[in-house]
């Protein structure tokens, strides 16, 4: 009768402690809050002109947590597995006392996946594809990276960014960096389909939709406005209280506008990219991408 009652005990103490956690409201989150970012250059914050203008220390500096970004540019979804697996500046320690993880992984993934072709294929035979192979790679490793992070942390509040399109606006290329960026965000939203409460889903993609100046001269990562701008949105899901992303803001772009985002763009990434390598270093990076 004594283990019975013990093992009685045992369960409600355990169901208080579920209702205690429940009760915690979700803006609960305040200084001294353990919060970890993990990916690749996004988060690394990349793009801001300065340290203090990349989204997670905006966050951060704002509600006084303490910031632990495991993010690092270049990382595709393969180099987060091998930090987590190799244990890399003991990551899974940090992941494990982490309240609050940002993930933001895949970008790059998409990115080496040859997206010259992409475009190409795209414009001249509609078909899109040519990524499909690269994005059930990352599939399947984005399952593993978030079955490993529940399993050190199976109770913190785990947010999953989805990725912008770099090129909207573009003639040509914008519409086929979008595929593939549908077909990437795709893999967030059925991995949640299927696991429910895995995590939570920060939608940059919608964010972006329709803004200007969110992207900064390389044409890819966020400028300071962009870091601005999800800051904004993950604060909101931090303080229990998220955006309504649900609509499109602004509207596609006509025809002489596309021109002269194309033009302008290629003048910023030119004048980006020539001002840190020379002429025949671009031509080796571009050719890099076929």
């Amino acid at each position: 009768m004594n283990n019975i009652a013990k093992k009685l005990a045992s369960v409600l103490l355990a169901l208080a402690l579920l209702c205690a956690l429940a009760a915690v409201p979700a803006g609960a989150y305040g200084a001294g809050t353990k919060f970890v970012v993990l990916g690749d250059s996004i988060p690394a914050g990349e793009g801001a002109t300065e340290a203090a203008n990349a989204y997670a220390r905006l966050i951060a500096g704002d509600k006084g947590f303490d910031l632990e970004n495991h993010a690092v540019g270049g990382h595709r979804s393969t180099d987060l597995l091998a930090l987590l697996e190799n244990d890399t500046k003991s990551i899974r320690g940090d992941i494990s006392a982490a309240d609050i993880i940002v993930l933001n992984i895949g970008g790059n993934d998409l990115l080496g996946s040859n997206v010259i072709t992409l475009v190409l294929r795209v414009v001249f035979l509609k078909d899109s594809s040519s990524i499909d192979p690269y994005i059930a790679d990352f599939a399947e490793n984005f399952a593993d990276i978030v079955g490993q992070i529940k399993v050190l942390n199976p109770s913190a509040k785990f947010i999953v960014q989805t990725l912008y399109n770099c090129m909207e606006g573009i003639p040509l290329v914008g519409d086929a960096y979008e595929q593939a960026v549908t077909k990437l965000n795709k893999v967030y939203w059925d991995y949640l389909d299927a696991n429910p409460g895995a995590y939570e889903i920060a939608d940059i993609y919608s964010a972006y939709k329709g803004y200007d100046g969110l992207v900064f001269r390389d044409r890819l990562h966020p400028s300071d406005d962009g870091h601005a701008r999800i800051a904004e949105v993950l604060t909101a899901m931090i303080d229990g209280n998220p955006l309504d992303l649900s609509f499109e803001v602004g509207c596609k772009p006509n025809f002489f506008r596309q021109i002269y985002i194309f033009f302008a763009a290629l003048v910023d990434y030119l004048s980006y990219w020539l001002s840190d390598m020379t002429l025949w270093e671009l031509i080796g990076k571009a050719i890099s991408f076929l």
